[in-house]
């Protein structure tokens, strides 16, 4: 695949699956054998479904959440995407019950594409800020002289 190929199969991913929670396009669009690392995260199991199981969490506790492309770059087989993602925490996320709060958040994701898939993905999302906006820890108080 060329390098737009590959840029347009992850913005179609992002539309259809993340922000209009297709998932089950995941089995046709990643590799059987598909690895997601995320910062700070165990490693999971090979394949979709760990793709689908991590967007549906997401998607679960923020239900209006949504994945704007800032800026995708494309480079042999890797495409990176800086994106910001929005969302209300209607439903409890990783043990904390539902603060109704919004959240905005911005991160790096890099995929590299293998045959028209998605083989794996690098994943870096901005957690800390999304822990405070949601009031569960202090923002540090940051000061530039």
């Amino acid at each position: 695949m060329s390098i737009e190929e590959n840029k347009k199969l992850i913005r179609f991913l992002i539309d259809e699956c993340l922000n209009k929670g297709k998932l089950d396009l995941a089995d046709k669009y990643f590799t059987p054998d598909y690895v997601s690392h995320i910062a700070g995260a165990p490693p999971g199991p090979p394949g979709p479904a760990v793709f689908k199981g991590v967007i549906a969490a997401w998607r679960g506790a923020f239900p209006d959440w949504h994945m704007t492309i800032n800026e995708l770059i494309a480079e042999g087989d890797k495409v990176c995407n800086r994106f910001t993602t929005t969302g209300t925490h209607k439903a409890p996320l990783w043990g904390i019950p539902p603060t109704n709060k919004p959240m905005t958040v911005n991160g790096i994701e890099i995929h590299r594409i293998k045959d028209g898939k998605v083989a794996e993905s690098w994943i870096c999302d901005d957690v800390p800020s999304i822990m405070q906006q949601l009031g569960v820890v202090p923002r540090p108080p940051f000061r530039f002289n």
